[in-house]
């Protein structure tokens, strides 16, 4: 790896078994009560405004791509199963969404009036599912026949329902022998009862250059420690998610070595806690505890990953999403699939869970072919009393990622040189 092994790695998922598992470590639920000089901060002393972002993160994505007018015509799709409709809303609230109504499926099905080359271009769309979220939308690519498909299946978060997100067609499986640049078909399936989803904004962008991998590490725990060794070996930056109130605790990592991690090239993100996810809560406790977590970071000095959000547990709302495009440039999910570059949507990243090595494999393999965006989460790192990766593993995992064409990169530098500078095409 040249320019890879020089780049950040980072890896994120607060796997939907539930995000941040304190007990695991025997460190005892963080309350809102914990408030000291240490940990936290006692009360706000940077004003509000000034920890606002500049702008907002899908703001800087929502011009990429070209506008693709078949997708978005609803003449230019055929229902094979349910019903194919106009919404009476979308994206920009100046044209109609496609309503897809399963029953118990929902199948349409787009020709192309050429063969599309998943190569050289990416599709990608936004999402809103009217009431429950479907567990899952599939994508067929026929390539160029049903014996030949790409398939993307996107596991979708249940707490996304009610608001628009966006989505990747990255493919994660495939019948016989597709050819990616000989593309004749699109399939859209959501097979859920009586389940309405509307889809709207098809765009088509460039394929990038190279596959991407990041992995970022959840709660700033002890056994970081042991995988910044490994990654220092190899020339590789990570970053954190930092939950201010176990700064110095037990079994965390201290202020000085968080301090010593970004001098050498780390990122330290912003990961507020409480016992139950943020949804739980009222949307004040919400903006409340996002604020003051970044409060913390931008006072300790760490003010760019200050600008990047995990989500707690994994889980937003729609009121989750609106607290924090005001104050973070970008957030990440637990859906477990891969993004593109720069990612459609910027507030919901997928994360995959580091501790299933095969299928992380399978991931950074898939990146790399169809040059996306595989952002890896890690938990504890070799860890005897856990159940989450243990120190060969992880250097199994290292010595894939060294040996794969892909290149590596943190939340700052993706930031900064794959969607800030985001350009029409």
């Amino acid at each position: 790896m040249t320019k890879k092994s020089r780049r950040a790695f980072l890896g994120t998922l607060g796997a939907a078994m539930g995000g941040t598992l304190l007990v695991r470590e025997g460190v005892k639920q963080i309350h809102s009560s914990i408030r000291s000089d240490s940990h936290g901060t006692e009360k706000q002393t940077i004003p509000t405004d000034s920890l606002r972002v500049d702008r907002s993160g899908r703001n800087s994505t929502v011009e990429r791509g070209t506008l693709c007018t078949d997708l978005n015509s609803i003449d230019k799709w055929m229902s094979r199963s349910g019903e194919l409709t106009l919404g009476r809303e979308s994206t920009t609230g100046s044209s109609n969404a496609l309503l897809l109504t399963s029953n118990p499926i929902g199948k349409i099905e787009h020709v192309f009036d050429d063969p599309f080359n998943i190569g050289e271009h990416t599709i990608c769309f936004w999402l809103k599912a009217l009431n429950n979220v479907p567990s899952q939308i599939r994508i067929r690519l026929l390539a160029p026949d049903e014996q030949n498909q790409l398939i993307t299946s996107q596991y979708m978060s249940k707490d996304l329902s009610n608001t628009w997100f966006g989505i990747e067609v990255g493919p994660t499986n495939k019948i016989g022998s597709p050819d990616s640049t000989n593309i004749s078909r699109m399939q859209i399936e959501v097979a859920a009862e009586d389940q309405a989803v509307l889809l709207d904004r098809f765009k088509t962008k460039p394929t990038a250059e190279t596959g991407r991998v990041m992995v970022i590490f959840d709660d700033n725990r002890a056994s970081i420690s042991t995988a910044y060794e490994e990654m220092q070996r190899r020339g590789l930056s990570g970053a954190i998610a930092v939950i201010p109130d176990l700064v110095n605790a037990g079994g965390h990592l201290s202020a000085g070595q968080l301090a010593t991690y970004h001098a050498d090239g780390w990122d330290l993100l912003s990961h507020p806690q409480l016992a139950e996810p943020l949804p739980m809560y009222s949307q004040a406790r919400q903006r409340q505890e996002i604020i003051r977590a970044k409060e913390w970071l931008v006072t300790n000095g760490y003010q760019e990953g200050a600008d990047h959000f995990v989500a707690p547990f994994g889980k937003v709302s729609p009121d989750t999403l609106e607290i924090i495009e005001d104050f973070h440039y970008t957030n990440y999910m637990t859906s477990g699939g891969l993004s593109g570059t720069p990612p459609t949507d910027p507030l919901t990243i997928s994360r995959v869970a580091i501790d299933n090595i095969s299928h992380v494999k399978r991931q950074i393999q898939r990146a790399s072919r169809f040059n996306m965006l595989v952002v890896l989460s890690a938990h504890t790192v070799g860890n005897q009393h856990d159940q989450w990766v243990s120190q060969e593993g992880f250097i199994d995992i290292l010595d894939f990622i060294t040996e794969s064409d892909v290149e590596v990169v943190t939340p700052i530098e993706y930031w900064k040189e794959e969607i800030s500078q985001t350009r029409p095409d």
